[in-house]
């Protein structure tokens, strides 16, 4: 069996447990109202426990070597500040996009915020940014696109990205993920090392957890009752609630942090590329997309496992309009 294939299946297998083991926890937690009551670190670490132990017994049966999905090798101070800087200057984009999806459906990004209130600061760090940085890096980054990339390396990185969408399980989530993944993709390539990529991804989660945290607080010191001036989680999203003033004026946020995004992004792209010469890696990024083999990359459990997926994307947002 082709590498391709092999991770295709472990894709599919990944999807199945994740979805299987979360609605059999759910219907527990509705005989069981004790599980119902668990912190919801419990969750969270349950959830990523779903996508870290198939890829780990992936290894084991295929007697694959974890470093080899691993490309590890040591990155400068000056290397980890650029790519915290880079990362900050890809934020406008993943507002955007996360911004323009919230219009159809709410049950990613902001009904984690939502989960995250009251919360533990530390454990919300630990288990929300320092987790999936490694844990969705080894998968997405490590195992599946480290396999795509022997064949062909753009459908590789798309794919990967693609697939690292898909396994939010949510469409809000979706939008967003496929684009950071696709830019963390090009940070391993830029620095050799999925140091990077899990640098990036932390600095990203640990963002969203401190303004959830932080939020709150300017809201209460400023007087401010925190529905008044942000819309709220709604069923359907914001374009089925907000009235017609909101929603335009809704837009036009979105058409300014577009306009903010081209530029942050193409400063971002300006200092991709002085990662690539500081690591020495300029010449490689330049030829990465030259050759390859005609190894096929998506096969039927690929397609039945990303059916899955979206389709249960498209349940959670019926629930929603229902």
């Amino acid at each position: 069996m082709s590498n391709n294939k092999s991770v295709n299946r472990l894709f599919l297998a990944t999807i199945i447990i994740y979805i299987g083991v979360s609605m059999g926890y759910g219907i527990l937690s509705a005989w069981m109202p004790i599980l119902g009551e668990l912190p919801i670190y419990v969750n969270l670490l349950l959830s990523q426990s779903l996508i870290l132990l198939p890829g780990l017994v992936y290894c084991r049966h295929r007697g694959i070597a974890i470093r080899e999905f691993i490309p590890y090798r040591r990155i400068g101070l000056a290397t980890a500040l650029l790519v915290v800087i880079c990362t900050y200057l890809m934020y406008p984009l993943i507002i955007v996009l996360n911004a323009i999806s919230m219009l159809f459906t709410n049950s990613g990004t902001a009904a984690v915020a939502d989960i995250m209130q009251g919360q533990s600061f530390i454990l919300s760090v630990l288990f929300v940014a320092v987790t999936p940085a490694f844990v969705e890096e080894f998968m997405f980054r490590g195992v599946l696109f480290h396999t795509y990339r022997k064949s062909r390396m753009l459908p590789a990185i798309l794919l990967s990205a693609f697939l690292f969408g898909c396994m939010h399980m949510n469409l809000n989530q979706f939008v967003y993920a496929f684009a950071l993944g696709v830019y963390l993709a090009f940070l391993v390539e830029a620095t050799g090392s999925i140091l990077s990529s899990m640098l990036a991804h932390f600095t990203l989660n640990v963002t969203s957890v401190v303004m959830s945290f932080l939020l709150p607080v300017l809201y209460r010191e400023a007087g401010v009752e925190q529905g008044s001036s942000a819309p709220q989680v709604q069923q359907g999203g914001y374009a089925a609630v907000m009235e017609s003033s909101e929603l335009l004026m809704f837009m036009m946020g979105i058409i300014v942090w577009g306009i903010i995004a081209v530029g942050t992004t193409c400063g971002a792209v300006g200092i991709f590329y002085a990662i690539c010469r500081m690591n020495g890696r300029w010449e490689h990024v330049k030829q990465m997309f030259r050759g390859g083999s005609r190894e096929r990359m998506v096969t039927v459990p690929l397609v039945i496992g990303i059916v899955i997926a979206f389709g249960f994307m498209g349940v959670y947002i019926w629930m929603e309009m229902t």
